[in-house]
């Protein structure tokens, strides 16, 4: 009778663990990617000003992050920014990164923000964040807002 308790203790600690994998990511949670100014050159070249928030009491270190920039409803690029980034706690930090056209569609879509001089954007981030070591955690993060633009 003793041996019964102790199979059933380990088939619950197995469940519980298994429970947490794959669970959602709670190393990040309240990191924030806005978009703070887009700059459009005439010569086809385009530059993202972005910042990421903290409102954490814990610093992070970027080792690389990619955005998904949609100005008015239209894909205009991608960010692919591989410099790491550290984030004070509590704090936010701004990175200048160059934007990587989405196509003719995107570049019309860019041109005609930099006339209005501002479009919503959406913003679709993964951050892949050094923990310790070589030990990183991939984040999706999203955001959406109004962005000033400007043309060159």
């Amino acid at each position: 009778m003793k041996l019964f308790p102790t199979p059933l203790c380990v088939l619950f600690v197995f469940g519980a663990f298994l429970a947490g994998c794959g669970g959602p990511n709670t190393t990040t949670v309240g990191l924030k990617v806005e978009l703070s100014r887009v700059a459009h050159g005439g010569n086809g070249r385009t530059e993202v000003s972005w910042r990421l928030v903290n409102p954490n009491i814990v610093p992070y270190l970027l080792a690389r992050a990619t955005h998904k920039i949609y100005l008015d409803g239209v894909l205009a690029g991608t960010v692919d920014d591989r410099e790491a980034l550290a984030v004070p706690a509590q704090s936010n930090q701004d990175r200048t990164s160059p934007l990587t056209s989405a196509g003719a569609g995107a570049e019309a879509a860019l041109a005609n923000a930099a006339r209005n001089g501002s479009a919503a954007y959406r913003v679709e981030s993964v951050v892949v964040v050094r923990l310790f070591g070589e030990t990183t955690e991939k984040t999706d993060l999203r955001a959406t807002g109004t962005v000033p633009v400007a043309g060159k």
